[in-house]
C-alpha cells in the first residue's frame, strides 16, 4: 500500500470515529433534551398542584375558622377534667366552697366508650344532697361553671327533711375527651 492510500484509511477512520462520538453526543443531547422537557413539564404540573393545594388549603381555613374558634375557646374547658379524679375533685371543692355539708350518697364510676376515640370514657357521678334551697341551687351552677361539659342525665327535686331544707338527687355524665385521638392537629397552639 502506498503512502496516499494509508493517508486515506487513517483519514477515512478518523471521520469514521468523528462521525461515530458525533452520533453518540447528538443521541446524549437529544435525550437530555427529552428529558429536561419532561422536568420541565413535571415542574409546571407540580407547579399547578400546589397552587391547587394552596387554593384548597385557604379554603379550608375560611370553612373551618368558626369551628376551630369554637375548639380553641373549649380546650381549656376540656383540659380542665382529664381523669375521674379531676371530676371527683371539682364536685368535692365545689360542695366544699358551697358549704353543702349533708351529703347522703355519692357514687361515680367510669364507663368506657367504644364507638367514639374521641370520647373514650364518661364519668358518671351520681349524688343526692339535702341543704337550704339557694346553697342547692348555687351549687348546682358551680358544676355547670367547673364541669361545662358535664350533663345532666337525671335530677329529681323533693322536699327535705327539715321545713327550709331540699332534697336533690342528680345524675351528672362527664366525658373525658382525648383531643390527641381527634382528626387533624387539634393540640397546636397558637
Amino acid at each position: 500500500m502506498n503512502p496516499k492510500q494509508l493517508a486515506c484509511v487513517v483519514l477515512m477512520i478518523i471521520i469514521g470515529l468523528i462521525t461515530y462520538f458525533g452520533q453518540i453526543g447528538h443521541k446524549k443531547v437529544v435525550s437530555m433534551k427529552r428529558s429536561a422537557a419532561q422536568a420541565e413539564s413535571d415542574a409546571t404540573m407540580a407547579e399547578g398542584g400546589r397552587q391547587s393545594a394552596e387554593i384548597l388549603t385557604a379554603r379550608t381555613k375560611a370553612e373551618t375558622e368558626e369551628l376551630r374558634r369554637f375548639l380553641a375557646a373549649w380546650t381549656p374547658h376540656i383540659d380542665r377534667a382529664q381523669t375521674e379524679q379531676e371530676v371527683g375533685s371539682a364536685i368535692e371543692v365545689s360542695l366544699r366552697e358551697r358549704g353543702i355539708t349533708l351529703v347522703r350518697s355519692r357514687k361515680s364510676e367510669v364507663r368506657t366508650s367504644r364507638a367514639s376515640k374521641l370520647i373514650p370514657k364518661i364519668v358518671l357521678t351520681t349524688l343526692e344532697v339535702e341543704d337550704e334551697y339557694a346553697k342547692v341551687m348555687a351549687w348546682m351552677g358551680d358544676i355547670e361553671k367547673r364541669l361545662p361539659l358535664a350533663r345532666v342525665t337525671a335530677c329529681r327535686i323533693t322536699g327535705g327533711s327539715g321545713a327550709r331544707l331540699l332534697r336533690l338527687d342528680i345524675s351528672l355524665e362527664t366525658p373525658l375527651i382525648d383531643l390527641g385521638e381527634s382528626s387533624g392537629p387539634a393540640k397546636q397552639k397558637g
